[in-house]
């Protein structure tokens, strides 16, 4: 007598299991291509909207960090620039003194 699949409790049983180790390998897989535990609002609506804020409010900082560095980098030319004006007003005072004592 030949067994199928649809009356053998323990194939029934083993095929359950194989689609539910299916089922949470494709959810791992999921996460591990994302680098994300919650991939989708699907997973977990709740985390999923507090993640995508917290995306959002990460690449505003991020743009409010390059501004004060372009900030930054323009002040430490305009500092530099007049270190350079000084020292040519510098010079330019002890050539004069230098001329009118001759």
């Amino acid at each position: 007598m030949a067994n199928s699949i649809n009356t053998n409790a323990g194939a029934l049983i083993a095929l359950q299991n194989l689609n539910n180790t299916s089922r949470d390998l494709a959810i791992t897989q999921n996460r591990v291509n994302t680098g994300q535990k919650v991939s989708s609002a699907k997973d977990n609506g709740a985390i999923f909207a507090i993640a995508t804020n917290q995306r959002a409010e990460m690449g505003a900082l991020d743009a409010v960090k390059q501004s004060m560095q372009r900030g930054q980098s323009i002040v430490d030319v305009a500092l530099a620039a007049g270190e350079t004006i000084t020292k040519a007003l510098e010079e330019q005072k002890s050539l004069a003194v230098a001329i009118e004592s001759s």
